[in-house]
């Protein structure tokens, strides 16, 4: 199972850099890159929280898919 968060796409669609997001929002700048290249393994609540907020997502899988793979069951 893997998180895919939408963010590079949104960033392009609004046309704003990541440097740009991380000071209009407060996040850490190595927090915006971090999640645009998806190398994230978890993401904190206050930050999906920014991010919806900063870009009037309705819904949590505007922002974040998950991805199932061959090998997950289900519990």
């Amino acid at each position: 199972m893997k998180m895919i968060c939408k963010l590079k796409n949104l960033l392009e669609q609004h046309k704003i850099s990541q440097l740009g997001l991380a000071q209009q929002t407060g996040l850490s700048p190595g927090t915006v890159g971090k999640l645009a290249r998806g190398e994230f393994t978890r993401i904190d609540e206050n930050t999906v929280i920014t991010l919806c907020k900063f870009f009037n997502l309705k819904k949590l899988t505007d922002l974040i898919d998950i991805q199932l793979d061959d090998t997950d069951k289900a519990i």
